[in-house]
């Protein structure tokens, strides 16, 4: 008989079963508020400062963005906030990483569908551009309350015209 296989040999890195599902919940609720420009709801869930990092996709770092500069940013007309742009974030595969029992960074699989219309009618499609990536995703618990602080794509691959789907964030 061969000896039992530890599959974690740190159990205190483990996250707990509740929040697993709590955590679970959040990462839905990030890409289902962006898929339907839904700010409240993802104002609800974000922390008060984020560690967003974009330096993979050619832009740059910011390791303490206020809650309301983020907001911004995602509902800027030249990116989320476009009327035009339709998107789904569908997830993949997600592995947790407990850091503290304050602080958990989830990696996410991630393909991005993106569909640009001619008018905020949403009547005659302009281009298709999708995203194929990774997602490390930074959670942190504030005032006992799993939040959503922050991101950092790898993106794998780009198809179609992705990159004239945003008009930029000047």
């Amino acid at each position: 008989m061969s000896p039992a296989v530890k599959l974690n040999p740190e159990p205190d890195l483990d996250i707990s079963f509740q929040d697993f599902l709590v955590l679970s919940k959040l990462v839905f609720d990030w890409a289902d508020s962006y898929d339907a420009k839904d700010w409240k709801r993802l104002r609800s869930i974000i922390a008060p400062t984020l560690t967003v990092d974009y330096t993979k996709i050619g832009l740059k770092r910011w390791d303490n963005m206020a809650a309301d500069d983020y907001m911004a940013m995602v509902t800027h007309p030249g990116f989320l906030g476009d009327p035009t742009i339709k998107t789904q974030h569908l997830l993949g595969q997600t592995w947790w990483e407990k850091i503290s029992d304050t602080e958990v960074i989830g990696y996410h699989q991630l393909r991005a569908a993106h569909q640009v219309y001619t008018t905020d009618g949403l009547d005659e499609v302009k281009l298709r551009g999708h995203s194929h990536a990774t997602n490390e995703h930074y959670y942190r618990k504030v005032d006992g309350v799993w939040k959503f602080a922050g991101l950092k794509p790898n993106v794998r691959w780009n198809e179609l015209r992705f990159d004239e789907v945003f008009k930029g964030l000047d």
